[in-house]
């Protein structure tokens, strides 16, 4: 799969700047060599070693031009990471040249040169193929598009990207998100052959960002064992898939993961407006639900409402409605409310997941409405603890 992304954070994280790409033509690349070859800092270290030891070779362009990983040109220095023999262009990344240390350049041409001879051998493109460069540039595209992201007004996905294979198709669109340390990094080769391994499939696999993925999968697969054929049903069975596949996830890689997913939609006509859901639902649920992993659109309607509300209004709801209840401090109370809402205020049920006899849970119900005046176990008063409930996590005042 895309090897660029992930090398590329890397490198800017070690740096601490941006690179910017570029692609021009072979012939380019060649020239640029031709006129700067000649000074030393943009020799191959091979060359300047065996100048060291006395030795004479020639520095003809010709001769060299494969072994030169960056060239320092004016205020920037470029790196040449990947060549598409299709079309004879040459991709390189550029950061500005008082960024990097010599020392810090001859490591960034390292760690090209690893990467290029561990995944694709040494006469190879660090592109697969044009499809991985595809969706490299897809993943780009939709991190600026979603930065300035209005539902009534968006761009239409380019004729470009919309040709990438099934995207005409109905798809279960997922977002993955990982924090893992630096030296455990997930590798997008090694995710995509363990979700095609949970598929059964061919995955597209689109990099949003650092450690950042959007992919999706066939309706069938994904929903296919559903009951019945609502909406519902569908959705109780992607919250299954999804669960086994997060466990897939964290299982196989160091770190924490974060698991969101839509409803079946036909990417071509709605990829933007699904991603940006699903970032926002990811925020919401991690926002609201720090323990919970798999965050699910439809499961955080009430979440986005009051993550809407102004912060003033939300202030006065507290303070009004929780009467400056320290109730929700209490991290036993918290875990039964949300316990408690999850199973749809049933007691039995939460007795039971909670470990504790039927006649605890009714105590910690009755000191609740005691301290704020409001029994849970009535919808009315449900609504308002659960409103209230949210409001403290957003504000940080549980």
């Amino acid at each position: 799969m895309k090897l660029i992304p992930d090398l590329k954070q890397q490198i800017e994280v070690i740096i601490g700047t941006t690179l910017d790409e570029y692609e021009i033509t072979m012939h380019e690349w060649i020239q640029s060599i031709d006129h700067l070859i000649g000074l030393d800092e943009n020799k191959p270290q091979h060359i300047l070693n065996r100048a060291s030891k006395g030795e004479r070779g020639s520095l003809e362009s010709s001769s060299i031009s494969s072994d030169v990983l960056s060239l320092h040109h004016g205020e920037r220095v470029f790196f040449k990471v990947g060549i598409n023999e299709q079309v004879k262009t040459v991709l390189c990344w550029g950061c500005d040249a008082a960024s990097i240390t010599m020392e810090t350049r001859r490591l960034i041409e390292l760690l090209i040169l690893n990467k290029f001879i561990m995944s694709q051998g040494e006469n190879s493109s660090l592109f697969k193929n044009d499809t991985d460069k595809q969706l490299s540039s897809l993943g780009i595209w939709l991190k600026e598009q979603i930065k300035d992201y209005d539902a009534g007004s968006f761009d239409p996905l380019p004729d470009s990207f919309a040709s990438i294979a099934g995207f005409q198709e109905e798809k279960v669109l997922f977002l993955l998100q990982g924090e893992t340390p630096d030296s455990q990094r997930v590798d997008s080769i090694v995710l995509n052959k363990l979700l095609e391994s949970y598929f059964g499939e061919d995955i597209t696999l689109i990099p949003l960002g650092e450690q950042e993925w959007l992919f999706m999968g066939d309706e069938e697969i994904v929903t296919g064992e559903a009951d019945e054929d609502t909406a519902e049903a569908r959705k109780e069975s992607l919250n299954a898939f999804c669960m086994g596949l997060y466990e897939l996830v964290a299982s196989e890689f160091a770190g924490v993961f974060h698991l969101s997913a839509s409803l079946p939609c036909i990417p071509k006509e709605a990829l933007l407006q699904v991603t940006f859901l699903l970032q926002e639902s990811m925020e919401l649920g991690r926002s609201f639900h720090v323990t919970q992993h798999i965050h699910l659109p439809w499961n955080l309607q009430l979440e986005q409402l009051v993550a809407s509300i102004s912060e003033q209004q939300r202030m006065r709801f507290i303070r009004e409605t929780g009467k400056d209840t320290t109730l929700y401090n209490d991290s036993e109370t918290l875990a039964t409310l949300e316990t408690f809402f999850s199973l749809d205020c049933n007691v039995s049920e939460t007795a039971k997941r909670l470990f504790i006899h039927r006649n605890t849970l009714v105590y910690r119900l009755d000191k609740i409405k005691q301290e704020i005046g409001y029994d849970v176990r009535h919808f009315k008063s449900a609504i308002v603890v659960q409103l209230l409930l949210l409001m403290y996590k957003v504000t940080k005042k549980a």
